[in-house]
């Protein structure tokens, strides 16, 4: 696979036997929620201190990204299904939305194709869901391995590893989110002087590739989240080297983060959320975002399913 990063300017508005893993049918002990774990961020030493010299980028990930990494917390929550309920749901009140994309592509590991027929629906879809008058792709990644074999494969130079994240994070902080900004749109600035000064936003939109069976993305309603909760951690992206996300600490004095997610989620239902929105985000010690926490997670039931597959792209939405 190729994982693209350049630029995209997009600124026009238009028990049965013999069932094999693909054809069974996961069994839900729930129907209205998931009684699951979440891995949240624990505090340790440094992850990248190795006696035999630093980690590599990947070797990094791995230390991170695995289930029983020292720097998980293991949570038992409650994540509300929404399938159905989609409508209750908005990008004003909860920081995210389920909206609807259609499209199909014959292989999605392929940029060019993702670039001339799969970022103008995602511009358009942006446009309707966030009002911005110009959208920009600047990273987007294919994920189609479970999370153990997503470990051991070489994800150095890429976006993250190919398997699902089951980590509580927000991408991006609002200090990355503005230095990413910069270093992107500033090439532009000769060619979209209509754009300077506007206020703009980085929202994800996220699209299974095929119904998903296994590892669902869930979604925090950013309104559950304190400045507390929040911990500035360091990841590699192309292009621009080492920036700045968030890592999620479980709430404490009896709070509850609220999750939910879309269960059997079909390719038509792109989830589209905020990572950061430059009309009400501000920097607090740091820590201070509206940006939507997300993790995939084990829905219990479905452990035995196909790698889930899916697609997301990061956007600059300028308004």
């Amino acid at each position: 696979m190729t994982t693209g990063t350049s630029i995209v300017i997009s600124t026009h508005s238009h028990s049965v036997p013999f069932l094999t893993v693909e054809e069974s049918q996961p069994v839900y002990p729930d129907p209205e929620w998931s009684l699951t774990t979440l891995n949240y961020f624990r505090e340790v030493p440094p992850l990248n201190a190795a006696a035999d010299g630093p980690l590599s980028e990947h070797e990094q990930r791995v230390q991170r990204r695995t289930d029983d990494s020292p720097a998980v917390e293991k949570v038992s929550v409650q994540i509300r299904n929404i399938q159905g309920h989609e409508a209750d749901y908005s990008m004003e009140t909860h920081g995210f939305k389920i909206g609807h994309l259609e499209c199909h592509l014959p292989d999605w590991n392929s940029d060019d194709e993702l670039r001339r027929v799969y970022f103008p629906e995602v511009t358009e879809l942006l446009k309707r869901e966030t009002g911005a008058k110009s959208v920009f792709q600047y990273e987007w990644h294919v994920r189609s391995t479970t999370l153990e074999d997503g470990l051991k494969q070489d994800s150095s130079g890429a976006v993250d590893i190919k398997g699902p994240v089951r980590r509580v994070h927000i991408d991006e902080s609002p200090a990355a989110a503005m230095m990413e900004y910069n270093h992107y749109m500033q090439p532009q600035a000769e060619h979209h002087q209509h754009l300077k000064g506007r206020p703009f936003g980085v929202y994800n939109v996220w699209k299974p590739l095929k119904t998903v069976r296994r590892d669902p993305l869930a979604l925090c309603d950013c309104r559950t989240i304190a400045s507390e909760d929040l911990h500035a951690t360091k990841v590699c992206v192309p292009n621009m080297g080492e920036i700045e996300n968030i890592s999620l600490r479980a709430p404490k004095d009896g709070r509850k983060h609220d999750f939910v997610y879309v269960r059997e989620q079909r390719p038509d239902q792109a989830l589209v959320f905020r990572i950061f929105d430059s009309r009400i985000d501000g920097v607090v010690d740091g820590k201070f975002s509206h940006g939507v926490a997300h993790s995939s997670f084990v829905d219990p039931g479905t452990e035995r399913e196909a790698a889930r597959e899916s697609v997301e792209v990061r956007n600059f939405c300028v308004f």
